[in-house]
């Protein structure tokens, strides 16, 4: 090796973000596969110090035109403005020196909003193309191998020691064995749906890496070969790029005993972190919205994900596999271009556009495909049945699972909306006789200026989320409708986590069906809820205690509270409008309200409906009208707390905690066992999320916070559904200009 490859090998394994992909020999490996490379090395004269800054810069020519690329770089102090500069302008220039119409880089950043302003500050922007893994899971070698098998899942560690126990052996293995490598990947790519690189690959980065970066492991039992994995040390991180299994004596659990063989491996060549390298990058995302810059990554195991319930295909049962080691999750800020020939760089992003298109078409006929060995919407057996009577209707939504029912899918919420200028129908889907689901489903212009017609089934479907099978074919029946019924799209906003098992599955089926997650979430996205199952006395206690002592002050004070009737409604929209003129946000007209609350107090008088409400006002002797108010929607065993007033009199004394306390109370008394209350940040963690005051306030009366999927539309003709959102927007602006 050269003195000045060396020096370069050298200044990568010291430099804090060091990776094998930014090696000689790396680049070696590639340039064996059409690519070149050049280094970048500052400061670049002779007698100019230690070594500052660099990148290994490949390059490749791609449909006729040459991309620069830099792996997992380049290699800088970033929060080093100057030096920043000085490297990006070094690559641009030996880049173009080679011709190249554009730089791509990759750093090992983090994905936050400091890294992200400095890679647009140094002139990049993000590619919609990323060749590594944004997401992956890193385990921290710097404790004794004992607290690192700490941190595993207790099943994790033993499958380790059972391993042993049975026998399985892991050595590293020699080059004459390479065929076995080959024989593991192949097998396993057919097995799991991958592509492999062909032997001669595997045999050059045996021979360029081994050596000096890494080693190739073989767990194997009695002679027989089982599994096999390839890991790599640089610095003070070692990573995992490939590993394969056969399908023979999997209950001897090598793949556990490769990865702990290869953690200790990387520990013994003193690195202090190991990449798993590559999970979901969905997983990631999650993660990363939990975790802010200067705060410790989130724990793999702690994600909040239902393990249990993720799809079996791609990286998600790897993910099951990888997070049971004690690691974090981490996503990196992905790829990032500098175009440096603008036409050529614009024609190069269409043609990427056009192989994307070209793929998902051609993903979309394989899962028609598969859809073709399953049950179609429309295959006998399934039928979509209208449903025109209150007491039909409830009778198919009393045996869907209790937990999935909501009031605004319930016949007397559809009555108001009748009333309102939407077209009403329900409908449920069978499967040979059985019940899989119902929706009801609303449908109107919304505005003669826009003469297009929307559908919506609020909160809604109904069904049970967990069974993939009854999702996809409500879904079909529902995109069907929406074409048959000639409208621009349909909107739907189940009741279902977002980061749940259910929830992560949900949006995958989405996603593939072609919905998109919706510009306009007319409901609240996430809610928060109250357990109401308690005694009074069991769920005070559970309350803050300074919510305790303002509800016992209202009472002191005077504060009453009473069961409204039709005479308050008019006194109740009043102080509705006072609110929302103080708080700044929008009510309908009277009439809207009027329709709504009359229905459901006329409900609440029927004995034995599942449907309900109540007006409660809270009201002080000094007073003659009300101080403020509220009227609850009951459903099923949940009420709901949907509209909320008060008055600037009297806040001092405290009237909406004995008011919410009351509403609770009355819940209760019906046989509800969940307190909706109704609206929570869209963004929990954003402390100038809307929603942040009014949830400490809710949050104070044991409200839980759950996190749903929100809204999401499908439209027939996503060029349609675009200009649709657009015309909205210029219309609302267009009014706010008028009236404002």
């Amino acid at each position: 090796m050269t003195d000045q490859a060396a020096e370069w090998n050298e200044f990568v394994s010291k430099h804090t973000a060091g990776h094998l992909l930014q090696t000689n020999e790396w680049a070696a490996l590639k340039c064996r596969s059409g690519w070149w490379a050049r280094r970048v090395l500052l400061p670049e004269t002779a007698g100019g110090g230690a070594a500052q800054a660099g990148a290994m810069v490949l390059f490749r020519r791609i449909l006729g035109q040459v991309l620069a690329y830099v792996p997992r770089g380049p290699l800088v102090e970033w929060s080093d403005a100057t030096l920043t500069e000085a490297v990006v302008a070094r690559m641009c220039d030996v880049a173009r020196q080679e011709g190249a119409f554009a730089l791509k880089v990759e750093p090992g950043l983090l994905d936050t909003a400091a890294n992200r302003q400095r890679l647009t500050t140094a002139g990049f922007h993000s590619s919609p193309q990323t060749v590594q893994p944004r997401s992956t899971v890193v385990v921290d070698l710097q404790p004794d191998d004992d607290a690192i098998l700490a941190r595993m899942k207790s099943k994790w560690r033993y499958n380790i020691r059972l391993a042993a126990r049975k026998g399985v052996s892991v050595r590293e293995l020699e080059a004459n064995e390479l065929p076995v490598f080959q024989q593991l990947m192949e097998e396993t790519g057919e097995r799991d749906g991958f592509s492999v690189h062909s032997a001669a690959y595997y045999r050059d980065a045996y021979e360029l890496l081994a050596a000096r970066w890494g080693a190739f492991l073989l767990a194997s039992y009695e002679g027989d070969p089982l599994a096999t994995i390839a890991v790599f040390a640089t610095g003070s991180t070692a990573c995992y790029l490939w590993g394969a299994s056969n399908n023979r004596r999997r209950n001897l659990m090598p793949n556990h005993a490769l990865q702990w063989e290869a953690m200790r491996w990387a520990k013994e060549r003193g690195c202090l972190r190991y990449d798993l390298w590559g999970i979901p990058d969905e997983i990631g995302t999650i993660a990363t919205g939990l975790w802010e810059e200067g705060r410790k990554a989130v724990s793999a195991e702690k994600a909040p994900v239902d393990l249990s319930a993720l799809p079996a295909g791609d990286l998600w049962g790897v993910f099951r596999f990888k997070q049971g080691f004690g690691g974090a999750l981490e996503r990196t800020v992905g790829a990032w271009d500098l175009p440096l020939q603008r036409q050529v760089y614009n024609l190069y992003q269409g043609a990427l556009l056009t192989k994307d298109r070209a793929a998902r078409s051609r993903h979309g006929a394989k899962k028609q495909e598969a859809r073709a060995k399953t049950p179609s919407p429309s295959s006998p057996g399934v039928a979509l049945e209208p449903v025109v009577t209150a007491a039909a209707w409830e009778k198919q939504l009393v045996q869907l699972p209790p937990d999935r029912s909501h009031v605004l899918q319930s016949w007397s919420w559809g009555a108001v909306k009748a009333g309102s200028g939407w077209r009403v129908e329900r409908w449920r889907l069978l499967r040979g006789g059985r019940l899989l689901g119902a929706f009801q489903w609303l449908s109107r212009q919304p505005s003669p200026a826009l003469p297009l017609r929307v559908a919506y089934v609020p909160k809604g479907p109904l069904l049970d989320w967990s069974d993939d099978e009854a999702a996809a074919l409500v879904l079909a029946q529902i995109e069907e409708l929406c074409r048959r019924r000639k409208c621009v799209q349909v909107k739907i906003d189940p009741d279902v986590g977002e980061t749940d098992g259910e929830g992560v599955r949900l949006k995958q089926l989405l996603v593939q069906r072609n919905w998109r997650f919706s510009p306009e979430q007319i409901q609240f996205k996430n809610t928060g809820f109250t357990d109401i199952t308690q005694s009074d006395e069991d769920l005070l206690a559970s309350f803050k205690s300074k919510w305790r002592y303002n509800i016992r002050l209202a009472e002191r004070r005077g504060v009453t509270v009473r069961c409204g009737d039709v005479s308050d409604l008019s006194g109740f929209y009043r102080l509705y409008e006072e609110t929302s003129a103080r708080d700044g946000f929008l009510i309908r007209p009277f009439a809207y309200y009027d329709a709504l609350w009359r229905m459901f107090l006329k409900m609440q008088e029927d004995e034995g409906t599942r449907t309900g409400g109540a007006l409660l006002l809270a009201e002080h002797p000094q007073e003659s009208q009300p101080v403020a108010g509220l009227f609850l929607l009951r459903y099923g065993r949940q009420t709901l707390y949907f509209n909320g007033a008060s008055s600037a009199r009297r806040r001092r004394d405290m009237p909406n905690y004995l008011l919410q306390w009351r509403a609770l109370q009355w819940a209760r008394a019906q046989g509800c066992t969940v307190y909706d209350w109704w609206g929570a940040p869209t963004n929990p963690d954003d402390p100038t999320d809307p929603l942040q005051g009014v949830w400490r306030f809710k949050g104070g009366f044991a409200a839980r916070m759950a996190v749903h999927t929100g809204a999401w539309d499908w439209s027939p003709s996503p060029l349609l559904w675009h200009g649709y959102h657009r015309g909205k927007s210029l219309l609302l602006e267009q009014m706010r200009k008028r009236h404002g």
